[in-house]
This record gives structure tokens, sequence and C-alpha cells, in this order.
């Protein structure tokens, strides 16, 4: 008689099963966030990853100290000098602009870890093994992202709010400027995560990613403050309107500006009139919205490879 060939045999080589209740998306969703977040910040990684974002965060500390400082020493000062300072010391949205490089840093720095690495090393189709759809984890690592962005610039602006509430000026102006500059924190937060996301993704190799992305924002905002001063020189507000477009920095500026009469963090930048407003709601979104399609339609590609 014929002896049949064997045939695979699954052995138990004692892993112990899951038995317990599996998670909706969710709290997956919720725990790819929190995982993110922590992730930006160093947390749970080596301990260089800490220096950048910990550093980053320490030297934003510095200049909303000096400008609480002054605050405090108001009522020290004629009324003259507090006169010429209290425009600067309650321009509460100039400081994201006037802390531009330290913040495109930490986008540089952390975006390629949210988002070139599982796209590189193809560790990304392990998130969709479990109930993650695409969409939802580019929106959960933006996200997260967005909100390290929004707590390094609001952390300080915070710390210079409150002193002001203490010190003798007007709280009410000082209250609306802040307020409207936090509004302006978000959609800045989200810009600046949508495209450092983007680049990431693009390059998936972290060095160049953070070329990219620094050599990106830094560059077109020095080319749109050039611009800005053409158009100051020449009187031509228009040009300076288009300028303001193309950097995300200004863009926001502008459209807190003209939403909510917020002073401008620079000379050069001009108010913008009821139909520009308008049209700079469309470019703040055209900012968050085109590279977050882009990283979404680069995600999709990847996990289907």
């Amino acid at each position: 008689m014929s002896v049949p060939p064997p045939r695979g045999v699954i052995h138990d080589i004692g892993y112990r099963p899951f038995t317990g209740r599996r998670q909706a998306t969710g709290a997956i969703a919720a725990s790819l966030y929190v995982t993110s977040l922590q992730h930006c910040f160093g947390i749970r990684r080596s301990g260089k990853s800490k220096v950048i974002p910990f550093l980053v965060l320490g030297i934003m500390l510095i200049p909303a100290l000096v400008l609480a400082g002054m605050l405090v020493q108001l009522h020290k000062m004629s009324l003259s000098d507090q006169a010429d300072l209290f425009g600067p010391l309650s321009n509460y949205f100039g400081y994201p602009y006037w802390t531009q490089l330290l913040i495109t840093v930490f986008a540089a720095a952390q975006a390629p870890v949210l988002f070139a690495r599982d796209l590189r090393y193809r560790t990304i189709v392990l998130y969709f093994a479990r109930p993650l759809s695409r969409t939802a984890y580019v929106l959960v690592r933006l996200a997260a992202l967005a909100t390290a962005l929004f707590a390094i610039i609001a952390i300080p602006m915070t710390i210079w709010y409150a002193v002001a509430l203490t010190a003798d000026v007007d709280a009410g102006r000082h209250s609306h400027n802040f307020w409207t500059a936090m509004v302006g924190v978000v959609v800045l937060a989200l810009a600046l995560a949508a495209f450092s996301g983007m680049v990431a993704a693009l390059t998936t190799r972290a060095g160049l990613a953070v070329a990219a992305i620094i050599v990106g924002l830094l560059v077109t905002s020095g080319i749109v403050t050039a611009l800005l001063g053409a158009a100051q020189e020449s009187s031509n507000h228009t040009l300076g309107l288009l300028a303001a477009a193309f950097s995300p920095f200004t863009a926001v500026a502008e459209l807190i500006g003209g939403l909510f009469d917020g002073p401008a963090p620079n000379d050069l930048l001009v108010h913008p009139p009821g139909g520009w407003t308008a049209a700079y709601i469309v470019i703040a979104l055209v900012w968050i919205i085109v590279p977050t399609l882009v990283l979404l339609g680069r995600t999709r590609k990847a996990a289907a490879l």
C-alpha cells in the first residue's frame, strides 16, 4: 500500500492566544494619537530624541518671559514710555511670527518621526492590519503634530498673557488680542502640520525631509518679506496682500487681522479689506487641505504596494 504524503501541520508552540475584548476603531485612533503626541516630544523614545523638542520649548519660553517682565515694570515707567511699549506688548500673534525659525525647526524635526519612517520601512502596513482606515491614520497623525505645534506656541503665550492680567495695562485689549491670536495659532498649527507632514511623506528620508521643510518654510518666508518690503516702498497694497498668501505665517496673520482687527506682527503687512479677508479664509483652507490631500494620496499609494 502506498503511504499518503504528509500534509502540513499547525504546531502549538506555546503562544498565548488573545482572549480580551477587542477595541473599536475609536480606541485605536485615540491610542495612536496619544502615542504620536508622545513621540513629538521624545517621550518613550531615546534620550537624544528629547533634545530638540524640549530645547525648542525652552528657548520659546525666553521671549515670553522677557515680555512678561517688561509688563511687570510698566507701572514704574512714564505714560509716554508705556504708550510706546503697549503695542508690541499686546501683539500676541506677533509671537509665532517672531519665533517662526524655532517653530519651523520643531515641525521639521518631528514630522519625519510621524510620517517618513513608517513609509520608508514599510511598517505602515502594520497599522492597517487593524480596523484603521488610511484617512483616519493620516488625520490622527496630523492632529498629534498640530497639537504639539500648538502647545509649544500657546504655552509661552499663555504665560505672557497671565502676567499681563496682573500688570497695570488694559486687560480688555490684551484679552481680545490674546484670544484672537489663539485662533490664529490653531490655524497656523494645522497649516504647518499639514505642510510638514506632506513633505516628510514625499521624501521618506528623515534628513532630507528636515532640510526640505526648513527650506520650504524659511525661504518662502524670506521671499515674502522681500516682496512685502517692495510693495510698501511702491505703495502697491495689492502686491503686499498677494505676497503674504505664500507663507503660512503671513497668511494667518492677514486672516486674523481681517477677521478680528488684530494688530499686525510686521509693519510691512497691509490690513486686508473685507474682500481680501474672505480670500484669506480660502487661502488658509488651501494651506491645510491641499497638503492633507497629497499626504492621503501618498499614504494610500504606499499602503497598496
